[in-house]
């Protein structure tokens, strides 16, 4: 008795299920993955403004100074970012005070974003920022 081996069939396979699993993955991934909103802060650009418009609102100016090493000083003395709000508090003292935050030109974006931020949270009056 002779037995023939015969040689397997290839079949060209389908990408079908294949497709199928990638897509279903997909879908999993889109509705599994939550979306994170990003905060805004609103910055004010100072202007250039007439000697009538300051003689209307006297105010005392409080500067934030930011270098491009994460330095940060407030009216030239430094201070850490933990300690900005505290220190702008401090010199806010009872009436209210403008915050400028100067950004020097190679600062970092974070930097002048966590300044401006502290000093809103600080909340001793209105944020402006120059460069």
């Amino acid at each position: 008795m002779h037995i023939s081996a015969r040689a397997p069939r290839h079949r060209a396979m389908s990408m079908t299920p294949l497709i199928d699993v990638v897509f279903l993955l997909l879908l999993f991934f889109m509705l599994a993955s939550t979306f994170a909103r990003f905060g805004s802060v609103d910055v004010t650009l100072a202007r250039e403004t007439g000697a009538t418009s300051r003689q209307a609102v006297p105010m005392r100016n409080v500067l934030i100074s930011v270098r491009e090493d994460g330095f940060y000083a407030v009216d030239g003395a430094p201070v850490e970012l933990a300690a900005l709000g505290e220190r702008l508090k401090e010199k806010g003292g009872e009436d209210e005070a403008r915050v400028i935050v100067r950004a020097s030109t190679g600062a970092v974006a974070q930097d002048i974003v966590s300044a401006v931020d502290a000093a809103r949270r600080a909340a001793i009056g209105p944020v402006l920022l120059v460069h």
